[in-house]
C-alpha cells in the first residue's frame, strides 16, 4: 500500500505541475497515510524530480534530510513511487515506522 501512495504522490506532482511536500490534492504525507487508513507512529517523505532515474538516489544522499530519512533507523517500512513525464521522472519515497 506505501508503493501506491508513493506513486499516487509522483502522479499527483507530474499531473499538476508541482514540487512540494505539500499537494494542493493529497495534502501531506500524513494526510495522504491517514486516507490510505495505513497505520503509523512516524512518517517521512523524500520527493525528487530528475531527468535520469541514476541521478535520483546521489540526490538524496547529497542531501542532508533526505540522507537522514533513508538512514533513520526507526523506519520500518518505504514505499517508492516513480512517475515519469516527459523528460522527468517523479520519484516519491514514503517511509513509515508502525
Amino acid at each position: 500500500r506505501l508503493v501506491a501512495l508513493a506513486k499516487k504522490k509522483s502522479h499527483d506532482m507530474a499531473v499538476n505541475n508541482y514540487f512540494s511536500h505539500v499537494s494542493p490534492t493529497l495534502g501531506t504525507v500524513y494526510t495522504m497515510l491517514d486516507a490510505a487508513g495505513i497505520s503509523y507512529s512516524r512518517a517521512g517523505e523524500n520527493i525528487a524530480r530528475t531527468g535520469s532515474i541514476s541521478r535520483a538516489h546521489p540526490l538524496f544522499m547529497n542531501s542532508a534530510g533526505h540522507r537522514a530519512n533513508i538512514l533513520h533507523s526507526g523506519y520500518t517500512h518505504i514505499g517508492v513511487g516513480i512517475v515519469k513525464q516527459g523528460t522527468s521522472y517523479h520519484i516519491t519515497q514514503i517511509f513509515i515506522k508502525k
